[in-house]
């Protein structure tokens, strides 16, 4: 019974509705007092309780005699309930479809309070991607060449990535900080030049790639964490540094890609 009461509950129905309505099926057409008693519930909240089941149509009343009964509708009235809670969710759902254009209107908004989101691990690294590849336009990136190819969930579909970028002839530009450059194989993501910068002078262990007004940071030594602001002010100071970084790497090492 108590499984019953539980499922009718999921249902929508109340702890003491449930039991009302379950004595009622098990009693047939009986006065309040015998229900009340078979549910356990005290008379004068069977009363409510009748009256909150007869509104979902799920009990009924008559007179016979001088007495008043009351009888549990079939169970099957209760797929009335659901069809009742899918109208008013697909209501909801229609409201919702109405106002979220305005309510994505604020939080993409550019004010002074940028939004930050942490994501860790390789997870992280999956949903920071897949936005990635959703922004249009060139992008900007520095990275550290040996502490990429040393992270395996950095690693992990990276290739995938890269093709995707490819077939949208996504442009870039790259600073590429490499320790050997002896054994440098350079990724392919479009169109775009990268330029390696020797470790030895430029000893940076993070990554930092601009696009659109997205600012993604990456760390890769102590644990795998990425940073996401949505900021145009930032967004545009950042790529000024970004010009400033990449005029000064003029007469290093570069590979262009086509």
């Amino acid at each position: 019974m108590d499984e019953l009461i539980n499922e009718l509950k999921h249902l929508g129905l109340s702890d003491k509705e449930a039991s009302v309505y379950l004595a009622a099926l098990e009693l047939g057409p009986s006065p309040v007092q015998d229900i009340s008693h078979k549910s356990k519930v005290n008379r004068a909240t069977t009363y409510v309780m009748i009256e909150s089941l007869s509104g979902r149509g799920l009990m009924s009343t008559f007179v016979k005699g001088k007495k008043r009964f009351y009888a549990a509708e079939s169970p099957e009235r209760l797929g009335a309930i659901l069809d009742t809670q899918n109208r008013a969710i697909a209501e909801k759902r229609a409201e919702l479809d109405k106002t979220l254009p305005m309510l994505m209107a604020l939080f993409n908004a550019e004010g002074t309070k940028p939004q930050i989101r942490y994501l860790e691990g390789i997870e992280g690294i999956k949903t920071v991607r897949s936005m990635f590849e959703k922004l249009d336009g060139e992008f900007f990136e520095i990275f550290p060449f040996e502490d990429v190819q040393n992270t395996i969930e950095v690693m992990h579909d990276r290739d995938a990535h890269h093709a995707t970028l490819r077939t949208s002839d996504t442009e870039h530009r790259v600073l590429a900080i490499v320790e050997d450059e002896s054994d440098v194989s350079l990724p392919h993501m479009g169109k775009g030049e990268i330029r390696i910068i020797p470790a030895s002078e430029f000893p940076i262990h993070g990554s930092i790639v601009v696009r659109d007004n997205h600012i993604f940071l990456f760390s890769y030594k102590s644990a795998i964490l990425s940073v996401v602001i949505t900021s145009k002010e930032i967004a545009d100071t950042v790529k000024a540094l970004f010009e400033l970084a990449w005029r000064g790497a003029e007469n290093y090492k570069k590979q262009k890609f086509e």
